[in-house]
């Protein structure tokens, strides 16, 4: 939130985090290069909650119940939003899937996103 401490900072720390209540994704416990940035077991983090949606996990860091670990720019953190973004200070990058059923009917839409990342990636 906004009005949090670590709103302040310019980068989280993994001991900014050690004891404050924490909402993740479900892929995030798993992953084990967050798991080294942590210098910690997941099992001694304060692990209140964990999302498949950012959607479910912003409105409970609106509510106060804990701080969300997620990716830039896919929560609300505009001017009238309660929420901010603050980068861990980590030197590594996030591996992310995209994944589709091979022979999918598309609408237009998705159709045209497809591309556009296949030919961002340089993949057809």
């Amino acid at each position: 939130r906004k009005d949090s401490a670590l709103a302040k900072k310019t980068s989280i720390a993994p001991e900014d985090l050690w004891d404050l209540p924490l909402i993740i994704s479900r892929q995030t416990a798993h992953d084990p290069v967050l798991r080294k940035w942590f210098q910690r077991d997941v099992s001694q983090l304060n692990i209140v909650s964990t999302y498949n949606l950012i959607y479910n996990a912003s409105l409970m860091v609106d509510e106060g119940f804990g701080y969300a670990l997620a990716l830039d720019k896919l929560a609300n953190t505009s001017e009238g939003s309660n929420l901010c973004f603050v980068p861990l200070n980590i030197d590594s990058e996030v591996h992310l899937d995209l994944v589709w059923k091979k022979y999918q009917a598309f609408s237009k839409a998705a159709e045209l996103f497809l591309k556009r990342v296949q030919e961002r990636l340089g993949r057809s």
